[in-house]
């Protein structure tokens, strides 16, 4: 790669292009820049850890004590957002691509007539950018303010960090709802103009994500910047449905959402007035499990239908704001977002595991990545569909065995003994039964896998031998949003 094309490549992740050089006529002419970015991600996230590792005696990669400046980045929360990221990218082998075929759809037959796109012209490429960026507003927006759409959203807020990899924490169900917002851009803008306009948008807001990057002066007026989406992602009250800018800020000024970062002396006047972001739920889910994060919402919704009186009311809970409960105004009452207590921030989830068990968490995480991420390259060009589909469960399955570690679950070891016993029962399958046809070269590395997956049974076999239901230091308590709620409806 040249040192113009790298150039270019980082560009990207600040919408920092050449308008001419990123114009196409057909969408299959359009690059993968999303995909093509994952170096810039795993960068990214490299350079905030070294930052951690160095900075102020590495106070920010310590377990949180209840400090505001400890607690940034932790093994088990970056598992989880990682892992959320990637369901959500093998989920269109499920489930499809429903935006671009819609998208399409409406180009071909209902497009405004006199529309030609065969040449660049600047003018229109500026005005797909301001289109897709208004939006992508109106989506957020709609996601914060509507309980169904924040079943899917919540998932990117579900973090109690801020960091490179809390941007990959994606929603799978967020794919198959926000897409509906985009469809009138079809009746103006090309569908390869959006693609490009659409993953440019994207990429911009991933480094955001970070608590390192200070407020950037008067860019706060224009653009989405880290200090402006840090106060998005807060819990704070001052925090709430605030910010929802993709690319610009201007939106949010205009339309009445914005709020600055309340930091000493850029915003407000004394040091006693400063108030730190306190990120993630204002009910935590407290898990690690993607299957949790992915659909834990709208479990709560459905528990909220059963016992909320009433048609009309039911019909609030799934379309009225996350926090509207009967009696209240349509996104709910801000007075009943728990205060943050400036001098005891709230303690973040982590459990404590002995010291082995995060070592084998590593260790299989990055088994776990290496697959997902060669499955998303190239592999799913050359296996068929079935064989995808298959990959994409195994690896699921290894994200939710894990999780149930990192929760510290007493059962959790049996269900990961399961999951190895398994994968070396299936790997042994693959390698001497001839039921694949492999190289020999292919062969030794499915029997490498097997023997891995031979010595983690092992592992993982003797520890619930020696240590039995004693095997984890702490056993987490779980979120008690749902009685929360329901003690609301009771007393209304």
């Amino acid at each position: 790669m040249t040192a113009i094309k790298i150039a270019e490549s980082l560009g990207r992740m600040f919408y920092l292009v050449s308008p001419s050089r990123h114009f196409f006529v057909t969408q299959d002419e359009v690059e993968p820049y999303v995909s093509d970015a994952t170096i810039w991600f795993l960068f990214f996230i490299a350079a905030e850890l070294i930052y951690f590792s160095i900075a102020d005696k590495r106070k920010g990669l310590k377990r949180h004590d209840g400090k505001w400046d400890q607690g940034k980045y932790r093994m088990n929360d970056m598992i989880g957002s990682l892992g959320a990221g990637s369901v959500q990218q093998m989920s269109r082998f499920f489930l499809g691509s429903l935006q671009m075929v819609t998208y399409n759809y409406i180009w071909d037959n209902y497009r405004l007539p006199g529309l030609a796109f065969e040449t660049f012209h600047l003018p229109t490429w500026v005005g797909c950018f301001l289109a897709t960026d208004f939006m992508y507003y109106w989506f957020h927006r709609a996601a914060h303010e509507v309980n169904l759409f924040w079943a899917g959203h919540s998932v990117h807020h579900s973090s109690e960090y801020y960091n490179a990899t809390t941007a990959l924490r994606q929603s799978l169900a967020q794919t198959y709802t926000s897409f509906v917002f985009n469809l009138p851009l079809a009746f103006v803008f090309s569908p390869a103009q959006f693609a490009v306009h659409t993953q440019l948008n994207l990429l911009f807001q991933f480094w955001i994500h970070t608590e390192i990057v200070p407020r950037m002066g008067w860019l706060e007026y224009i653009i989405n910047t880290p200090s402006a989406h840090r106060v998005h992602h807060g819990r704070n009250p001052y925090c709430i449905d605030k910010n929802y800018a993709g690319t610009l800020i201007i939106w949010d000024r205009m339309f009445g959402t914005y709020a600055d970062e309340r930091i000493y002396p850029d915003v407000v006047a004394t040091k006693e007035e400063e108030e730190p972001v306190a990120y993630g739920l204002t009910h935590p889910i407290n898990t690690f499990d993607p299957v949790a994060i992915q659909l834990g919402h709208f479990q709560h919704i459905w528990n909220m239908l059963w016992i909320t009186p009433g048609l009309a009311n039911k019909f609030k809970v799934v379309f009225y704001g996350p926090g509207w409960h009967p009696g209240t105004p349509r996104t709910g009452l801000l007075s009943e977002i728990p205060d943050v207590d400036l001098k005891n921030p709230p303690k973040k989830y982590d459990p404590v595991l002995p010291r082995k068990f995060n070592y084998y968490i590593a260790a299989h995480f990055a088994i776990v990545m290496v697959v997902g991420s060669a499955l998303l390259g190239e592999l799913y060009k050359i296996l068929p569909l079935h064989y995808t589909q298959a990959i994409c469960v195994a690896f699921l399955v290894s994200l939710v065995s894990l999780a149930k570690i990192m929760d510290a679950k007493e059962y959790g070891l049996k269900i990961e003994l399961a999951r190895t016993l398994t994968f070396f029962l299936l790997a042994e399958f693959v390698a001497r039964s001839g039921f694949y046809k492999q190289t020999y070269w292919q062969r030794r590395g499915t029997l490498c896998v097997a023997d891995t997956f031979f010595v983690s049974t092992l592992f993982i076999g003797w520890n619930i031998y020696k240590l039995g239901s004693t095997w984890a230091t702490v056993v987490p308590t779980l979120s008690k949003k749902g009685q929360d709620v329901k003690d609301k409806i009771k007393t209304n």
